[in-house]
Protein backbone atom coordinates (compact mmCIF):
# COMPACT_ATOMS: atom_id res chain seq x y z
CA UNK A 1 0.00 0.00 0.00
CA UNK A 2 1.35 3.72 -0.82
CA UNK A 3 -0.23 7.12 -0.83
CA UNK A 4 -0.79 6.67 -4.81
CA UNK A 5 -2.60 3.36 -4.42
CA UNK A 6 -6.89 3.29 -4.42
CA UNK A 7 -9.21 3.20 -1.53
CA UNK A 8 -12.32 0.95 -1.96
CA UNK A 9 -15.66 2.40 -0.09
CA UNK A 10 -17.57 0.48 1.16
CA UNK A 11 -20.41 1.31 -1.03
CA UNK A 12 -18.12 0.15 -4.22
CA UNK A 13 -16.06 3.88 -5.47
CA UNK A 14 -12.95 3.57 -5.63
CA UNK A 15 -10.43 7.01 -5.19
CA UNK A 16 -7.27 7.23 -7.52
CA UNK A 17 -5.32 7.80 -4.81
CA UNK A 18 -5.15 8.31 -0.62
CA UNK A 19 -4.55 12.24 -0.91
CA UNK A 20 -7.90 14.29 -0.28
CA UNK A 21 -8.47 18.27 -0.18
CA UNK A 22 -9.78 19.02 3.02
CA UNK A 23 -12.89 20.99 3.18
CA UNK A 24 -11.59 24.66 3.34
CA UNK A 25 -13.67 27.71 4.38
CA UNK A 26 -13.97 30.10 1.52
CA UNK A 27 -16.46 32.36 3.28
CA UNK A 28 -17.34 33.10 -0.19
CA UNK A 29 -20.95 32.31 -1.15
CA UNK A 30 -23.46 35.00 -2.68
CA UNK A 31 -25.63 36.02 0.33
CA UNK A 32 -28.54 33.83 -0.47
CA UNK A 33 -26.12 31.13 -0.33
CA UNK A 34 -25.37 29.94 -3.86
CA UNK A 35 -22.13 28.82 -5.53
CA UNK A 36 -19.93 31.76 -6.60
CA UNK A 37 -17.67 31.82 -9.87
CA UNK A 38 -14.86 32.57 -7.38
CA UNK A 39 -15.38 29.61 -5.32
CA UNK A 40 -15.65 27.19 -8.38
CA UNK A 41 -12.49 28.35 -9.76
CA UNK A 42 -10.62 28.01 -6.39
CA UNK A 43 -12.32 24.20 -6.80
CA UNK A 44 -11.08 23.28 -10.21
CA UNK A 45 -7.76 24.39 -9.95
CA UNK A 46 -6.92 22.60 -7.25
CA UNK A 47 -9.18 19.78 -7.98
CA UNK A 48 -6.89 19.49 -11.08
CA UNK A 49 -4.36 18.09 -9.61
CA UNK A 50 -5.98 14.66 -9.35
CA UNK A 51 -6.87 14.13 -5.63
CA UNK A 52 -8.25 11.05 -5.00
CA UNK A 53 -11.26 12.48 -3.04
CA UNK A 54 -11.93 16.48 -2.80
CA UNK A 55 -14.08 17.96 -0.20
CA UNK A 56 -16.30 20.74 -0.03
CA UNK A 57 -16.44 24.64 2.21
CA UNK A 58 -18.64 23.58 5.03
CA UNK A 59 -22.22 23.94 3.11
CA UNK A 60 -25.22 24.84 5.86
CA UNK A 61 -28.28 22.89 6.09
CA UNK A 62 -30.43 25.50 7.71
CA UNK A 63 -30.26 29.04 7.33
CA UNK A 64 -30.86 29.52 11.06
CA UNK A 65 -27.48 27.56 10.75
CA UNK A 66 -25.24 29.80 8.88
CA UNK A 67 -21.93 30.38 10.51
CA UNK A 68 -20.13 31.73 7.47
CA UNK A 69 -21.18 33.63 4.14
CA UNK A 70 -20.49 29.88 2.82
CA UNK A 71 -22.71 28.03 0.67
CA UNK A 72 -26.22 26.19 1.19
CA UNK A 73 -28.00 22.94 0.47
CA UNK A 74 -31.42 24.01 1.82
CA UNK A 75 -33.48 24.21 -1.32
CA UNK A 76 -33.61 23.59 -5.28
CA UNK A 77 -32.70 27.18 -5.89
CA UNK A 78 -29.46 25.74 -4.61
CA UNK A 79 -29.11 23.42 -7.29
CA UNK A 80 -27.64 24.83 -10.33
CA UNK A 81 -24.59 25.79 -8.29
CA UNK A 82 -24.16 22.62 -6.49
CA UNK A 83 -24.19 20.83 -10.07
CA UNK A 84 -21.46 23.02 -11.05
CA UNK A 85 -19.36 22.67 -8.31
CA UNK A 86 -19.49 18.54 -8.12
CA UNK A 87 -18.14 19.35 -12.09
CA UNK A 88 -15.69 21.31 -11.28
CA UNK A 89 -14.43 18.93 -8.13
CA UNK A 90 -14.83 15.83 -10.57
CA UNK A 91 -13.54 17.18 -13.57
CA UNK A 92 -9.56 15.63 -12.78
CA UNK A 93 -11.12 12.15 -11.82
CA UNK A 94 -11.71 13.59 -8.09
CA UNK A 95 -14.45 11.80 -5.90
CA UNK A 96 -16.72 14.97 -5.01
CA UNK A 97 -17.61 15.29 -1.62
CA UNK A 98 -19.96 17.63 -0.09
CA UNK A 99 -19.55 18.63 3.63
CA UNK A 100 -22.95 19.48 5.23
CA UNK A 101 -23.01 21.22 9.03
CA UNK A 102 -24.77 23.24 11.34
CA UNK A 103 -23.51 25.79 13.18
CA UNK A 104 -25.51 25.80 16.48
CA UNK A 105 -24.66 28.18 18.91
CA UNK A 106 -21.53 29.22 16.31
CA UNK A 107 -23.86 30.64 13.93
CA UNK A 108 -23.51 34.39 12.99
CA UNK A 109 -26.19 36.39 14.76
CA UNK A 110 -24.77 38.56 11.84
CA UNK A 111 -26.22 36.14 9.21
CA UNK A 112 -29.22 34.98 11.18
CA UNK A 113 -30.23 37.56 13.07
CA UNK A 114 -29.52 36.83 17.06
CA UNK A 115 -33.12 36.02 18.17
CA UNK A 116 -32.57 33.24 16.21
CA UNK A 117 -29.68 31.69 17.93
CA UNK A 118 -30.03 27.97 18.90
CA UNK A 119 -28.43 25.25 20.00
CA UNK A 120 -28.54 22.09 22.39
CA UNK A 121 -28.77 24.11 25.58
CA UNK A 122 -28.61 27.66 26.33
CA UNK A 123 -24.94 28.02 26.81
CA UNK A 124 -22.84 30.01 25.25
CA UNK A 125 -19.34 29.69 23.64
CA UNK A 126 -16.27 30.21 24.70
CA UNK A 127 -15.67 32.10 21.81
CA UNK A 128 -15.02 35.93 22.76
CA UNK A 129 -18.28 37.54 22.67
CA UNK A 130 -20.15 34.95 22.15
CA UNK A 131 -23.72 35.01 22.45
CA UNK A 132 -26.12 32.42 24.65
CA UNK A 133 -28.58 30.39 22.36
CA UNK A 134 -31.68 29.11 23.23
CA UNK A 135 -32.45 25.79 24.50
CA UNK A 136 -34.17 23.72 21.04
CA UNK A 137 -37.38 21.87 21.16
CA UNK A 138 -37.33 18.19 20.64
CA UNK A 139 -39.32 19.13 17.82
CA UNK A 140 -36.74 21.40 16.57
CA UNK A 141 -33.50 18.97 16.72
CA UNK A 142 -36.41 16.48 14.97
CA UNK A 143 -36.64 18.91 12.16
CA UNK A 144 -33.00 19.82 12.26
CA UNK A 145 -32.27 16.07 11.35
CA UNK A 146 -34.60 16.02 8.59
CA UNK A 147 -32.57 19.08 7.43
CA UNK A 148 -29.68 17.14 7.28
CA UNK A 149 -31.14 14.51 4.81
CA UNK A 150 -32.48 16.93 2.82
CA UNK A 151 -29.53 18.34 2.19
CA UNK A 152 -27.70 14.88 1.46
CA UNK A 153 -30.84 14.64 -1.05
CA UNK A 154 -29.86 17.43 -2.68
CA UNK A 155 -26.10 16.76 -2.31
CA UNK A 156 -27.24 13.69 -4.47
CA UNK A 157 -29.67 15.42 -6.90
CA UNK A 158 -26.44 17.63 -7.50
CA UNK A 159 -24.34 15.20 -9.05
CA UNK A 160 -21.96 14.71 -5.57
CA UNK A 161 -20.42 11.09 -5.01
CA UNK A 162 -21.20 11.43 -1.79
CA UNK A 163 -21.55 13.51 1.77
CA UNK A 164 -19.69 14.28 4.70
CA UNK A 165 -21.23 15.18 7.97
CA UNK A 166 -19.23 17.94 9.72
CA UNK A 167 -19.56 16.41 13.23
CA UNK A 168 -16.12 18.27 14.49
CA UNK A 169 -14.56 21.30 15.07
CA UNK A 170 -17.36 22.88 17.92
CA UNK A 171 -20.69 23.00 15.16
CA UNK A 172 -24.05 21.76 16.04
CA UNK A 173 -23.27 18.11 15.63
CA UNK A 174 -20.14 18.18 17.88
CA UNK A 175 -22.43 20.82 20.29
CA UNK A 176 -24.54 17.73 20.61
CA UNK A 177 -21.55 15.14 21.78
CA UNK A 178 -20.25 17.70 24.11
CA UNK A 179 -21.12 17.45 27.57
CA UNK A 180 -19.76 21.34 28.23
CA UNK A 181 -21.99 22.52 24.99
CA UNK A 182 -24.98 19.74 25.81
CA UNK A 183 -27.07 19.98 29.16
CA UNK A 184 -30.19 18.30 27.77
CA UNK A 185 -32.10 15.92 30.30
CA UNK A 186 -33.73 13.99 27.80
CA UNK A 187 -33.48 11.92 24.65
CA UNK A 188 -30.72 13.80 23.41
CA UNK A 189 -28.98 14.52 26.27
CA UNK A 190 -27.92 13.53 30.04
CA UNK A 191 -25.56 10.83 29.65
CA UNK A 192 -22.69 9.78 27.42
CA UNK A 193 -25.22 7.75 25.46
CA UNK A 194 -28.26 9.88 24.97
CA UNK A 195 -25.46 12.35 24.06
CA UNK A 196 -24.37 9.98 21.06
CA UNK A 197 -27.93 10.18 19.92
CA UNK A 198 -27.96 13.30 17.95
CA UNK A 199 -25.19 12.55 16.03
CA UNK A 200 -25.85 9.06 15.20
CA UNK A 201 -29.45 10.37 13.74
CA UNK A 202 -28.00 12.86 11.69
CA UNK A 203 -25.51 9.86 10.33
CA UNK A 204 -28.30 7.53 9.92
CA UNK A 205 -30.61 10.26 8.04
CA UNK A 206 -27.38 10.95 5.66
CA UNK A 207 -26.35 7.32 5.10
CA UNK A 208 -30.13 6.93 4.27
CA UNK A 209 -30.69 10.14 2.19
CA UNK A 210 -27.73 9.07 -0.16
CA UNK A 211 -28.55 5.49 -0.90
CA UNK A 212 -26.24 2.18 -0.62
CA UNK A 213 -24.20 3.76 -3.62
CA UNK A 214 -22.77 7.09 -2.12
CA UNK A 215 -20.03 7.77 0.02
CA UNK A 216 -21.10 9.02 3.51
CA UNK A 217 -18.61 10.06 5.68
CA UNK A 218 -18.22 11.86 9.01
CA UNK A 219 -15.44 14.34 10.99
CA UNK A 220 -15.01 13.91 14.36
CA UNK A 221 -12.33 15.64 16.46
CA UNK A 222 -11.15 13.59 18.73
CA UNK A 223 -11.47 15.03 22.01
CA UNK A 224 -11.75 18.46 23.73
CA UNK A 225 -9.00 20.35 24.65
CA UNK A 226 -11.24 22.52 27.26
CA UNK A 227 -12.48 21.81 30.87
CA UNK A 228 -15.34 19.30 31.22
CA UNK A 229 -15.12 18.37 27.67
CA UNK A 230 -15.64 14.74 25.88
CA UNK A 231 -11.79 12.79 26.52
CA UNK A 232 -10.84 10.74 23.56
CA UNK A 233 -12.00 7.36 25.12
CA UNK A 234 -16.09 8.58 24.72
CA UNK A 235 -15.10 9.89 21.06
CA UNK A 236 -14.17 6.00 20.37
CA UNK A 237 -17.60 4.86 22.00
CA UNK A 238 -19.05 7.49 19.37
CA UNK A 239 -16.66 6.31 16.50
CA UNK A 240 -17.45 2.59 16.95
CA UNK A 241 -21.16 3.36 16.94
CA UNK A 242 -20.45 5.14 13.42
CA UNK A 243 -18.91 2.53 12.01
CA UNK A 244 -21.72 0.24 12.55
CA UNK A 245 -24.00 2.41 10.44
CA UNK A 246 -21.89 1.36 7.26
CA UNK A 247 -20.14 4.98 6.79
CA UNK A 248 -17.58 5.00 4.17
CA UNK A 249 -14.52 6.93 5.90
CA UNK A 250 -14.53 8.96 9.42
CA UNK A 251 -11.81 12.13 9.54
CA UNK A 252 -9.94 12.74 12.51
CA UNK A 253 -10.43 16.21 12.65
CA UNK A 254 -6.52 17.12 14.21
CA UNK A 255 -4.80 20.83 13.64
CA UNK A 256 -1.78 18.84 13.61
CA UNK A 257 -1.73 14.88 12.96
CA UNK A 258 1.64 14.63 15.11
CA UNK A 259 0.62 16.86 17.80
CA UNK A 260 -2.39 15.60 18.96
CA UNK A 261 -4.06 18.90 18.89
CA UNK A 262 -7.86 19.21 17.94
CA UNK A 263 -9.09 22.77 16.81
CA UNK A 264 -9.85 24.71 20.10
CA UNK A 265 -13.21 26.43 20.29
CA UNK A 266 -12.06 29.98 21.37
CA UNK A 267 -10.05 30.06 17.73
CA UNK A 268 -7.67 32.51 19.25
CA UNK A 269 -5.04 31.61 16.54
CA UNK A 270 -2.74 33.93 17.95
CA UNK A 271 -3.06 33.14 21.60
CA UNK A 272 -1.92 30.40 24.00
CA UNK A 273 -2.31 26.89 22.76
CA UNK A 274 -4.73 24.74 24.74
CA UNK A 275 -3.63 21.63 26.24
CA UNK A 276 -2.51 18.77 24.41
CA UNK A 277 -3.52 15.04 25.55
CA UNK A 278 -0.51 13.38 26.81
CA UNK A 279 -1.45 10.11 24.71
CA UNK A 280 0.83 6.49 24.29
CA UNK A 281 -0.73 6.63 20.40
CA UNK A 282 -2.03 8.87 18.24
CA UNK A 283 -6.15 9.62 18.01
CA UNK A 284 -5.74 8.46 14.53
CA UNK A 285 -4.43 4.44 15.18
CA UNK A 286 -6.75 4.74 18.52
CA UNK A 287 -9.66 5.39 15.91
CA UNK A 288 -8.61 2.77 13.39
CA UNK A 289 -8.08 -0.15 15.79
CA UNK A 290 -11.60 0.57 17.04
CA UNK A 291 -12.94 1.02 13.77
CA UNK A 292 -11.49 -2.08 12.67
CA UNK A 293 -11.77 -1.70 8.78
CA UNK A 294 -15.63 -1.41 8.98
CA UNK A 295 -14.58 2.06 7.13
CA UNK A 296 -11.94 3.92 6.00
CA UNK A 297 -10.06 6.66 8.45
CA UNK A 298 -9.14 9.78 7.03
CA UNK A 299 -6.27 11.83 8.52
CA UNK A 300 -5.48 15.69 8.68
CA UNK A 301 -3.58 18.01 10.17
CA UNK A 302 -0.02 19.22 9.30
CA UNK A 303 0.19 17.12 5.71
CA UNK A 304 3.23 19.28 3.45
CA UNK A 305 4.65 16.94 1.87
CA UNK A 306 4.47 13.54 0.83
CA UNK A 307 6.17 12.16 3.65
CA UNK A 308 3.68 13.62 6.07
CA UNK A 309 1.07 11.59 4.16
CA UNK A 310 3.36 8.40 4.81
CA UNK A 311 3.57 9.26 8.11
CA UNK A 312 -0.51 9.46 8.81
CA UNK A 313 -0.70 6.51 7.03
CA UNK A 314 1.75 4.43 9.00
CA UNK A 315 -0.27 5.67 12.31
CA UNK A 316 -3.81 4.28 10.82
CA UNK A 317 -4.85 6.40 8.40
CA UNK A 318 -6.42 5.04 4.85
CA UNK A 319 -6.28 8.85 3.71
CA UNK A 320 -5.00 11.93 4.02
CA UNK A 321 -6.82 15.59 3.84
CA UNK A 322 -4.61 18.48 2.57
CA UNK A 323 -5.53 21.89 3.76
CA UNK A 324 -3.63 24.94 4.19
CA UNK A 325 -0.73 23.04 2.02
CA UNK A 326 -3.52 23.44 -1.19
CA UNK A 327 -4.30 26.89 -0.21
CA UNK A 328 -1.12 28.21 -0.32
CA UNK A 329 0.39 25.98 -3.76
CA UNK A 330 -3.04 25.35 -6.12
CA UNK A 331 -0.74 22.50 -7.92
CA UNK A 332 1.05 20.75 -4.38
CA UNK A 333 -0.13 17.70 -5.53
CA UNK A 334 1.28 17.87 -8.90
CA UNK A 335 4.38 18.82 -7.52
CA UNK A 336 4.77 15.65 -4.85
CA UNK A 337 3.74 13.48 -7.87
CA UNK A 338 6.49 14.76 -9.52
CA UNK A 339 9.14 14.80 -6.93
CA UNK A 340 9.31 18.67 -6.82
CA UNK A 341 8.63 19.19 -3.14
CA UNK A 342 10.98 22.05 -3.25
CA UNK A 343 9.53 23.75 -5.10
CA UNK A 344 6.20 23.67 -3.44
CA UNK A 345 5.58 27.17 -2.17
CA UNK A 346 6.02 27.85 1.30
CA UNK A 347 3.27 30.61 2.12
CA UNK A 348 1.10 33.38 0.76
CA UNK A 349 2.49 36.14 -1.07
CA UNK A 350 3.64 38.95 0.97
CA UNK A 351 2.08 41.84 -1.09
CA UNK A 352 -1.64 41.23 -0.08
CA UNK A 353 -3.18 42.02 -3.58
CA UNK A 354 -1.59 39.26 -4.87
CA UNK A 355 -2.82 36.53 -3.19
CA UNK A 356 -6.31 36.34 -4.67
CA UNK A 357 -5.32 36.64 -8.27
CA UNK A 358 -1.89 34.24 -8.30
CA UNK A 359 -3.63 31.55 -6.12
CA UNK A 360 -7.18 31.94 -7.58
CA UNK A 361 -8.54 32.51 -3.54
CA UNK A 362 -11.87 34.16 -3.44
CA UNK A 363 -11.26 37.86 -1.98
CA UNK A 364 -13.56 36.98 1.09
CA UNK A 365 -11.40 33.98 1.54
CA UNK A 366 -8.41 35.88 1.77
CA UNK A 367 -9.66 38.12 4.54
CA UNK A 368 -10.54 35.49 6.59
CA UNK A 369 -7.18 34.03 6.01
CA UNK A 370 -5.40 36.61 7.20
CA UNK A 371 -7.64 37.40 10.19
CA UNK A 372 -6.18 34.08 11.75
CA UNK A 373 -2.55 35.49 12.28
CA UNK A 374 0.01 32.73 12.26
CA UNK A 375 -2.24 30.37 10.65
CA UNK A 376 -0.97 30.38 7.04
CA UNK A 377 2.51 31.56 6.59
CA UNK A 378 3.24 34.39 4.75
CA UNK A 379 6.13 34.66 2.21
Amino acid sequence: MTVWSPVRFNCGKETANRFAIAPLTTDSSHDDGRVTEEEIEFVRRRAAGGFGVTISSATYVADDGRSWQGIGATHDGHLPGLRRLAEAMRAAGSLAILQIYDGGRIAKPELIGEHRLRAASAVASLRPGAKTPRAMTSEEVEGLIASFREAASLARKAGFDGVEVHGANHYAVHQFFSPRANHRVDHWGGTLAKRMNFPLAVAQAVRDALGPKLIAGFRVTPFEAEADGYTLEDAKLLCNELAGLRLDYISVSLDDYRKNRPTGETRVYNGPVEKSYSLAESPITEFARVIAGRCAVMASGGIKTCKDAEGAIAMGADLVAVGRAVVVDPEWLAKVRSRSEASILAGLPKDEREIAGALSIPPRMVEYLLSRPGWIPRL
